[in-house]
């Protein structure tokens, strides 16, 4: 096989070297115009165009709900669209975070770094009355402007039967993924929509460290790809 050999001052060297295996055709790599810059990695374009660029960094954080969510007042007068709030990292004893955790407060989540977020939360929703024969619903929403507006990403619900028993715990999940452009503007947050009830409507938290506790509802944050 051919190599490229070069020597260091000091005799040693450094090689590079063709493939085990021949090659099915000629093949020519086109060095960066360039040095990217720290911890970026050389990719190809799949054509031989060598360059440099940032790998994707996948990171994560688990949130838990740390008390219940009152979401409804129990009037029948009108709808109760209210933010989730109570949400805080986990605090499990085998809990693992990757990357940098985003910041919350009052019920908004802000992120470290832009690119593409996914959001996947665990909701477990439940009626201290019973059922009344409602719809609710969950909408994941992102705010551009820091928070004084809002639009949907994602959304998921259902409808409380008139039978359904009191405390009966129904688990409804929402996901969304969304491009974070700017990381110190935008928000995320998740509503309780149209709990207009007869009774107590609540989100179920709970400590997710204590075995004798378990249950609250969930919230999965992970960034999948840079911008």
């Amino acid at each position: 096989m051919s190599n490229i050999k070069l020597v260091h001052s000091g005799g040693n060297s450094v090689s590079l070297t063709t493939p085990t295996n021949n090659p099915s055709s000629n093949i020519t790599f086109k060095l960066p115009q360039a040095d990217g810059t720290a911890n970026q990695s050389l990719v190809t374009d799949g054509n031989g165009a060598l360059s440099f660029a940032t790998p994707s960094p996948y990171s994560f954080t688990q949130w838990y709900m740390t008390s219940d969510h009152d979401i409804d007042d129990g009037s029948s007068s009108g709808n109760d669209n209210d933010v989730i709030e109570n949400w805080a990292e986990s605090n499990s004893e085998s809990y693992e975070r990757l990357g940098t955790a985003p910041t919350y407060s009052s019920g908004q989540f802000t992120l470290p770094s832009t690119g593409y977020w996914k959001f996947t939360a665990h909701m477990i929703f439940y009626h201290l009355g019973g059922g009344v024969g409602d719809t609710f619903g969950f909408a994941l929403r992102k705010s551009t402007d820091s928070g004084s507006s809002f639009g949907v990403i994602g959304m998921t619900g259902g409808r409380v039967d008139a039978t359904t028993q009191p405390n009966n715990k129904m688990c409804w999940t929402v996901s969304a993924v969304t491009k974070i452009t700017n990381a110190s503007t935008h928000r995320i947050d998740i509503m309780g929509l149209a709990m207009a009830m007869t009774g107590d409507a609540r989100i179920m938290g709970g400590s997710v460290a204590n075995i004798t506790n378990v249950g609250g509802s969930a919230l999965l944050i992970e960034k999948v790809a840079n911008l």
